[in-house]
């Protein structure tokens, strides 16, 4: 399913600290640097309804609606992603899903903002679902010529 690799790398400033040679661990707790202001609790419901969206797109190899929701490098990573899958039919359903806000920072011409999700997944019916974890670095102009896009995926390594 969507979201087992990493893709497209975010921002210097979005990478998560480690000490040299680590994994970063996303459950880790911090602070969230949002900007006074902004409105966490609607763009967390957008992003969860975008994370809905984006899997059922990818289930159904739906390209138009990938490339409206995802950079040009992110789209580029799921339609190889798409090819190898050569056709074959999938089906994740979120069983669970929660989402934090971690960071919403400004760099250059890009609003970025990195989103934690986590929850459990089925991609084979009739099975327990799956927990995972994962944090969506998404972009968007200053100028706001597009809205948020996702950019990237980061998954904490395994244990």
């Amino acid at each position: 399913g969507l979201g087992n690799e990493t893709v497209a790398a975010p921002p210097p400033s979005q990478m998560p600290t480690a000490a040299a040679g680590s994994q970063p661990d996303f459950r880790s707790q911090f602070q969230p640097q949002i900007p006074a202001g902004f409105d966490a609790e609607g763009f967390l419901k957008q992003a969860k309804l975008n994370f809905v969206r984006l899997q059922e797109a990818n289930d159904r190899g739906n390209v138009d609606a990938l490339r409206e929701i995802t950079t040009e490098d992110m789209f580029a990573s799921l339609k190889v992603d798409l090819l190898e899958r050569a056709g074959q039919s999938q089906q994740t359903d979120v069983v669970a899903l929660t989402a934090s806000l971690l960071e919403v920072v400004t760099e250059g011409n890009l609003h970025w903002a990195s989103v934690r999700f986590a929850g459990s997944i089925r991609e084979t019916p009739n099975t327990a679902p799956v927990d995972f974890e994962e944090v969506w670095n998404l972009q968007k102009p200053a100028d706001g010529k597009t809205g948020w896009l996702l950019a990237g995926i980061q998954q904490p390594a395994a244990a």
